[in-house]
């Protein structure tokens, strides 16, 4: 496959080295700790792979989403192992001496966390092969600001889809017979309880290439629950907008999708930290522990949850989140509902105020999806934005979906109404989910892009710090993904454009007719090299430039 003929060379352009340091926030908190006491921290290696001038090429060469991870899984691990062994022997010395706590190697990042004294933390900041070591913020639960009961507990539920997704124009993408089908979505919540509305869709079960590996589709960090479970009706509501249907109430824009999930929020009385996050993505980057596969891998996450800032302000540098930034590169969604610290502005949490580009992260809001002129929610975190590589201010929200008394699914089997930006997110996740049974080759990029693209803008004309972009319409995301799914000069429609797409290239130019004959399963739009709409003599050029990039 040609995406792995770059592994060796993208190993050998590992991003610019950092000076070992330690981070403002983490300085802080050892300068105040007690003699004796012990920190956790997050330790990143100096040596990181270039995930960025990967992500450009596959974006330049148009790689199918899926392939992606085919190399970046791999490269990481790999990356992982070149330069870890070092510092994990030092680490297995001190701790075996009483002076680490605790460690644990990430390869999704190229880190460790370690526990362990001020002194000892000093120590190991100082060694050439690590960059910055940073405290391992706690993370909290982005909770529903009210819930009410099922209104329809007493009348056997509503014989029709949710509201929300009536308002975000669902029900006309199923009446084309999209329902997220052959899609994986996940969340990574509270758990998922097996409502009605989910079990029969939890990949798990569903899917008989799990058979014997319920935990190829589900990950609870504390090894308390084998199969999916839940003491919080969070993720299980979140689920349920994703994809919950029938037999149970339409509540999910994606019902033909399956889901997998983890389960590391909000779960114990213990701090859930960025270091459990860490270990949920890098589960879900390779839940089967088998590099070469990719099918078990989720195309979207969506997440409710920020960082604690009570050890001061956490890092906006690039460093720290790379882990999601290397999921997206991998192939899978991620989104972050944006926070209900609104409607002041600059209120969005951290990671979704990160605006590293327009894509990342992809922070969503709240609207009123019982009001048909979809007001902002007064609650929904509004920007701008100040986490840029630039320090300059960046419109936030991404995007905004019905967030307000959503019903959906609950422990016990019910339903209830929730309120927040947790109830938009899933939204997102099933609207992604729609576009790419529609498109499954489109990159990560290009989904988001078409929501943005696409969405009903509210608010000031344009994108505003509000809405961002305005509401999904999941209707018009799904026209814009298939007609965008072509390859473009891929004319033999193998996955690739290369000499072998010349002839067909030249067929379809001087004999329409002829060409879709001998090409049948092809779309003869992917000619239409210039993007002008039709395939004529003006494609010439750019097919000849697809050929040699």
């Amino acid at each position: 496959m040609r995406v792995l003929c770059c592994l060796t060379a993208v190993l050998a352009v590992a991003a610019p080295a950092l000076a070992g340091n330690i981070d403002p926030g983490l300085e802080r908190t050892l300068q105040s700790a007690a003699t004796g006491q012990t920190v956790s921290t997050l330790v990143f290696m100096k040596d990181q792979l270039n995930v960025a001038a990967l992500d450009s090429y596959f974006e330049s060469q148009a790689v199918a989403r899926k392939d992606r991870a085919l190399v970046i899984v791999p490269a990481l691990q790999l990356q992982a192992d070149l330069t870890q062994s070092a510092l994990r022997a030092e680490l297995e010395a001190l701790q075996a001496a009483g002076r680490v706590e605790q460690f644990e190697a990430f390869w999704i990042d190229n880190s460790f966390r370690v526990d362990a004294t001020a002194d000892v933390i000093r120590q190991i900041a100082a060694r050439e092969d690590v960059g910055t070591v940073y405290y391992n913020y706690e993370i909290e639960l982005i909770k529903p600001i009210e819930s009410a009961a099922d209104p329809f507990a007493d009348a056997g539920g509503p014989d029709a889809p949710e509201i929300g997704l009536v308002r975000i124009n669902v029900p006309q993408v199923w009446a084309m017979g999209i329902t997220g089908k052959g899609v994986l979505v996940s969340n990574m919540d509270t758990g998922v309880w097996l409502h009605i509305a989910l079990s029969g869709r939890w990949a798990g079960t569903a899917d008989p290439r799990y058979a014997g590996h319920p935990e190829w589709a589900w990950y609870d960090p504390r090894g308390v629950w084998p199969t999916p479970n839940a003491t919080n009706s969070h993720g299980t509501h979140t689920m349920g907008t994703v994809c919950g249907g029938p037999p149970g109430d339409e509540i999910g824009a994606a019902p033909g999708a399956f889901w997998m999930a983890s389960a590391p929020i909000d779960r114990v009385s213990i701090p859930t930290t960025v270091a459990d996050a860490k270990l949920s993505f890098q589960w879900m980057l390779n839940p089967d522990k088998n590099a070469n596969t990719t099918w078990d891998i989720p195309d979207t996450n969506s997440n409710s949850w920020r960082l604690v800032t009570g050890h001061g302000y956490p890092p906006c540098d690039q460093t720290f989140w790379t882990y999601i930034d290397n999921c997206e590169a991998a192939g899978t969604i991620v989104l972050f509902s944006a926070g209900n610290e609104g409607p002041g502005a600059n209120t969005l949490g951290r990671p979704p105020d990160r605006a590293t580009d327009d894509y990342n992260v992809c922070a969503v809001g709240a609207v009123d999806g019982n009001n048909p002129s979809l007001p902002i929610a007064s609650f929904s975190s509004r920007g701008p934005s100040y986490c840029t590589p630039s320090g300059q201010p960046f419109i936030k929200p991404n995007i905004s979906a019905p967030g307000v008394n959503v019903r959906s699914s609950v422990i016990g089997g019910g339903y209830a109404l929730y309120s927040g930006t947790s109830m938009a997110s899933p939204h997102i996740n099933g609207v992604c989910a729609l576009m790419l049974e529609a498109c499954p080759r489109l990159s990560v990029k290009q989904v988001k892009d078409f929501m943005y693209k696409t969405a009903m803008d509210k608010g000031g004309a344009g994108k505003d710090n509000d809405y961002g972009w305005g509401v999904v319409d999941a209707l018009a995301a799904v026209l814009m993904a298939k007609a965008n799914c072509g390859l473009k000069g891929d004319m033999n429609c193998d996955g690739v454009v290369n000499n072998f797409d010349i002839d067909p290239f030249v067929l379809a130019l001087t004999d329409p007719a002829g060409y879709k004959a001998k090409y049948p399963n092809c779309d003869i739009m992917n000619g239409d090299c210039n993007g002008d709409g039709v395939v004529d003599n003006f494609d010439i050029d750019p097919f000849v430039k697809l050929l040699t990039p």
